[in-house]
């Protein structure tokens, strides 16, 4: 039987634990709330970039597709931009997240030969070299302090790789922020940039629930863009834009995939933080228990001696 010493170490230990964990979880909450916020701000832009384009798309047509991937498709090589946290304690994000990986190399049939990755992070760096796959490019410390200078560097790289070498696409995985207490993980092509996909992602920006999610949606501009002149050319023009609108949309990937990391450490730390005080509670209550028998052992003896003197 545990020794009341022990106990209250351990009663002590555990109070000791919630309070860090406590600690971790408000601060979570704040970078949360912070790389949401950021995306959000930042969205109006990304409206404003696809207005253009779809303006500029009326002229062209069914062409625009072809338009934006500014390269003949080819059946070349393929890379995984995978976007993953440098910490832990982030509960059960990163299975789920690699768990999209294998599923992605799974469906699409990829092999060593015909895939490789570019990781942002260093859990998703680690799992990828772990699986043997070639990784061309890590980008280690990528924080949503400096996520502007973070994204150029990036989608510059990505862009002359793809335009480059022989690659067929470029797909992003990452976790996608759906609310505070869900997140998901999700892949899209994003180079080719297809109009499609890149409409789609912009109108789900926002949020499902949350403190964000009445916010009013920005309408696309449909102003008439036939009578303008265009030098050297539309398609010219299309492709300009093209470089910001992949930008745009990569940074949305990255803060999201902050803002998920950092709400899935917030509801781990409070889950840890309840567990916590439940294992104090449940120490504290053998420790009474047990120095309550204790005290009654000590009466008894004392007892039983009186009761021996008086013989």
């Amino acid at each position: 039987m545990a020794t009341l010493k022990n106990l209250k170490e351990k009663m002590v230990g555990v109070k000791k634990t919630a309070k860090v964990t406590r600690a971790m979880e408000s601060l979570s909450a704040i970078k949360m709330r912070t790389a949401q916020k950021k995306a959000l701000n930042s969205r109006y832009y990304a409206f404003q970039v696809f207005s253009i384009i779809k303006r500029l798309s009326k002229i062209v047509g069914h062409q625009v597709d072809e338009i934006f991937a500014s390269k003949t498709p080819i059946e070349g090589k393929n890379i995984i931009l995978l976007v993953s946290p440098d910490k832990g304690l982030t509960g059960g994000m990163n299975n789920f997240l690699f768990k999209k990986v294998n599923r992605v190399i799974k469906n699409n049939q990829f092999n060593k030969d015909n895939v490789s990755f570019v990781c942002v992070g260093r859990k998703g760096h680690s799992f990828v070299s772990k699986l043997g796959y070639d990784i061309d490019k890590y980008f280690d410390g990528v924080e949503e302090k400096s996520a502007s200078e973070n994204v150029n560097e990036v989608s510059e790289y990505l862009n002359k790789l793809y335009r480059e070498n022989d690659i067929s696409q470029v797909i992003i995985i990452f976790t996608k922020f759906l609310n505070t207490s869900e997140q998901k993980a999700v892949h899209r092509i994003i180079l080719p940039v297809i109009y499609s996909e890149l409409k789609t992602f912009i109108k789900n920006i926002l949020p499902t629930k949350g403190k964000f999610s009445d916010e009013e949606m920005i309408e696309i501009d449909e102003t008439d863009v036939e009578s303008y002149v265009f030098e050297p050319s539309i398609e010219t023009v299309i492709k300009e834009v093209i470089p910001f609108a992949f930008s745009v949309s990569l940074h949305h990937s990255l803060l999201e995939s902050f803002a998920s990391e950092h709400s899935a450490r917030m509801l781990a730390m409070k889950n840890s933080t309840d567990k916590a005080n439940e294992l104090a509670e449940d120490f504290r209550k053998k420790y009474n228990k047990e120095r309550q028998s204790k005290v009654t052992q000590e009466v008894s003896e004392i007892v039983s001696g009186i009761e021996a003197m008086k013989k």
